[in-house]
C-alpha cells in the first residue's frame, strides 16, 4: 500500500515540476512547445501530398487520386508528430530550466 502511495505521489510531483517549467517559458516557445508537433506533422502531410501529386503526373495515373493521397498525407503526419513528441518536447522537458535557458541563448546568438 505504501509503495502505491509513494510512486502516486512521485508522480504528482513529477508533474507539477514539468507544469511549472513550461509555465516558466515566454510564450512563443510555450506555443511551440505546445502546438510545435502539429505544425511538424502537417509540414510532411503537404510535402507528401505534393510529392504524390507529382509522382502521380508523372506516371500518368488518373484513377484513384483520393484513394493514394489520403495515406501519403496521414502516414507522415503521424510519424513526424509522434517523432517530435518522443525526440524533442520529451527532452526539452526532462533538461533542467538552466540548460533550457542557456539553449535558447545560444540559439539566439546565432
Amino acid at each position: 500500500m505504501e509503495n502505491r502511495t509513494q510512486s502516486t505521489i512521485k508522480e504528482d510531483s513529477i508533474f507539477d515540476i514539468i507544469s511549472r517549467k513550461i509555465k516558466q517559458l515566454p510564450e512563443p516557445e510555450r506555443n511551440l512547445l505546445q502546438h510545435g508537433s502539429v505544425f511538424v506533422g502537417l509540414n510532411a502531410g503537404f510535402g507528401s501530398l505534393i510529392a504524390n501529386s507529382l509522382y502521380r503526373r508523372i506516371l500518368h495515373v488518373t484513377q484513384a487520386p483520393l484513394v493514394s493521397s489520403l495515406p501519403m498525407a496521414m502516414m507522415p503526419f503521424l510519424t513526424a508528430t509522434m517523432t517530435y513528441g518522443g525526440f524533442v518536447i520529451s527532452a526539452w522537458v526532462l533538461l533542467p530550466v538552466s540548460v533550457q535557458v542557456s539553449i535558447m541563448q545560444q540559439s539566439a546568438w546565432d
